[in-house]
């Protein structure tokens, strides 16, 4: 009796466990042999039936290899597929983990920011990428600068506010405290020499400006003060530290005797009376002065007029007179020299001299030099 064909296997997909269910193909076949040869009367239908039977089981197992051949295959791609998204997965974290050490490197530190401050619209690009944690580290790099900045600033404050104080304390010790206070103890006076009166006058003109500091001291008004006594012409002031001055004085010279009554007063070549004598000192011209705001410019004139003399005119003048515009001089035997306005003096002088040795006359007029008259 011919056997059933054998289903075919696989040879890519060998069939493994699920094996035992076409053996019950062969297990049929035998028993239905068996059958046959016990019963030979059986009849061709129960053969067909066998065979149909056989054919059955023969289709059943092919499908059950085909199905399990397709879930193997199925879950060979899915593992691979798996795989292939692992070592993908694998390869991005490292790719990222790289990416991440290389932004950690060239990311700016807290104190090269300080150094070369940078925009907002920058920091995204110098501090990481806009996610998460990118934005998380940029808030922190902004709240270290920003804390750096404040630090800076309330150290620049209180270094501005130490300089403040220690200026104001220099000020104030140099300016206003007592330590350089004038002394007038300390107060030297030159130029006066025996005369105790002047130099009690000058201590008493000082006296208003002790205790100022002498920062704050003015020498020019200490000299215009020193100036108001009578026989001080001039004072020059100097500060010596920490706390006295040294003061030189120019006292007043007598050069004229104007006549007051019956005595003479002694006067500078600025019109001041220095003092009175009964007679006419040697040496100083007899003089006449306008009264008022001519005097002290008359006096100048008659002092430089005076000086460009020589010792024989000198000694034959009895009487300087200055009306405030022109001098005239009396001269002994009652002659007269009419000398005109202040200028050209020492030429005057000379003319004169010549005139009066030369020539015997009344009057002599050298108010033009070039062109002298006498009569």
């Amino acid at each position: 009796m011919k056997q059933p064909p054998r289903p075919r296997r696989s040879r890519a997909f060998p069939p493994q466990e699920p094996a035992s269910a076409p053996e019950s193909a062969p297990e049929d076949d035998r028993r239905g042999a068996a059958e046959v040869v016990e019963a030979p009367q059986a009849s061709v239908e129960d053969n067909s039936r066998t065979a149909s039977a056989s054919m059955r089981g023969e289709e059943s197992g092919s499908e059950r290899e085909a199905h399990f051949s397709t879930g193997a295959r199925a879950s060979r791609i899915r593992r691979g597929s798996e795989a292939r998204d692992e070592r993908t997965a694998r390869r991005e974290r490292n790719r990222e983990l790289r990416r991440s050490r290389r932004e950690a490197a060239a990311r700016p530190t807290s104190g090269d920011l300080l150094r070369r401050p940078i925009g907002q619209s920058d920091a995204a690009t110098v501090l990481g990428s806009s996610d998460e944690s990118a934005t998380a580290d940029l808030s922190e790099r902004r709240k270290e600068r920003q804390l750096a900045q404040r630090r800076l600033v309330l150290t620049r404050i209180a270094t501005v506010s130490v300089a403040c104080v220690v200026v104001a304390a220099l000020v104030w010790g140099i300016f206003f405290s007592p330590l350089f206070a004038l002394d007038t103890s300390k107060v030297s006076i030159d130029g006066l020499g025996e005369d105790g009166a002047t130099t009690s006058e000058v201590q008493a003109a000082i006296e208003p400006f002790a205790s100022t500091p002498l920062p704050r001291l003015s020498t020019s008004k200490v000299s215009a003060a020193i100036g108001q006594v009578r026989l001080v012409r001039e004072a020059q002031v100097e500060r010596t530290w920490p706390r006295g001055l040294k003061i030189t004085v120019r006292p007043r010279q007598a050069v004229l005797a104007v006549k007051e009554g019956n005595a003479w007063s002694l006067v500078d070549d600025q019109g001041v009376s220095l003092s009175t004598s009964p007679s006419i000192p040697e040496g100083m011209a007899p003089t006449t002065l306008p009264a008022g705001d001519e005097r002290s410019r008359a006096a100048g004139e008659v002092a430089a007029i005076w000086a460009a003399m020589g010792d024989e005119l000198r000694s034959q003048i009895t009487m300087i007179t200055h009306d405030g515009q022109t001098v005239s001089m009396t001269l002994s035997n009652s002659r007269t020299l009419n000398w005109g306005v202040a200028s050209e003096n020492d030429l005057k002088a000379k003319v004169a001299q010549v005139l009066i040795s030369q020539r015997q006359a009344r009057t002599y007029d050298v108010s033009s030099p070039v062109h002298p008259v006498t009569s």
